[in-house]
């Protein structure tokens, strides 16, 4: 039988994902995705408390549906964690702040997302966190620059 080895590396792992385990995920895409009121890279944006078995598995189930996307050979994950308060899922409010920061940007949620349709920035969000601090990891990946 024929062995061929591809040319180029089909996943990395930064040790940084290792220091913790509740963390949110950014799926991005090498091309921008249009969307009511503009175009992002970001296709999805997931938490786990899994760490990085959740985020491998997330990708690879995801896989399919973003790598079919016109013009996609390729994503990327990215992750974004916050100092944990204890009482408080600090890592589900960081994926509620992205996610309602995303539809106040874009008018809608990441491709793949199917929850958060009524997530809104709350009170409670804009005492955890500055809105501007969100809106810049976002626009990290818009796809107007």
């Amino acid at each position: 039988m024929k062995v061929s080895l591809s040319k180029k590396s089909v996943m990395s792992v930064n040790r940084h994902i290792l220091k913790n385990d509740r963390l949110v995920y950014l799926l991005v895409g090498p091309k921008p995705v249009r969307y009511h009121d503009g175009r992002s890279r970001i296709v999805y944006i997931g938490t786990t408390k899994k760490g990085a078995d959740r985020i491998a598995a997330s990708a690879a189930h995801r896989a399919e549906e973003i790598l079919a996307m016109h013009g996609f050979r390729q994503m990327d994950v990215f992750v974004a964690s916050s100092k944990s308060k204890q009482g408080l899922k600090s890592w589900r409010h960081l994926e509620h702040a992205l996610l309602a920061e995303f539809r106040i940007t874009y008018l809608d949620l990441p491709r793949c997302n199917a929850q958060g349709k009524k997530l809104e920035w709350t009170e409670k969000l804009d005492k955890l966190f500055r809105c501007k601090t969100i809106d810049r990891i976002l626009m990290q990946f818009d796809g107007s620059h």
